[in-house]
């Protein structure tokens, strides 16, 4: 008996038959590899699109949040009643926006990296 008999050979060949799919790239791995591809390079002309969208989007939102918070009824006494007098709806507004944009500020970088 020697080392390349017959059934060596026909189990070299079905160790081979069953590499050759691992081999070939399907449909699913060049999806894959496509889009691992695009996130290492990521559309500026796309993030600046979105961003404009986001920055129109918060502008129109804070003006109508100047709406909301001048129709707020605060209580006549007590620290509401202070707040309100000290802050106009503008500020009120731009109070919030400044919270909205400060989670945006600390979320994104990490979504990007």
């Amino acid at each position: 008996m020697t080392m390349d008999d017959a059934f060596d050979q026909r189990l070299k060949a079905a160790f081979a038959d069953a590499a050759a799919p691992l081999e070939r790239e399907t449909e699913s791995d060049a999806f894959a590899r496509r889009v691992m591809e695009r996130l290492a390079n990521p559309d500026r002309k796309r993030v600046l699109i979105l961003g404009g969208a986001g920055s129109t989007g918060s502008a129109i939102a804070g003006t109508q949040l100047e709406n909301l918070f001048g129709n707020v009824q605060l209580p006549s006494e007590g620290l509401m009643a202070t707040a309100g007098f000290l802050m106009s709806p503008e500020v009120m507004a731009a109070g919030a926006m400044a919270v909205a944009v400060g989670f945006v500020a600390a979320i994104l970088p990490r979504r990007i990296a």
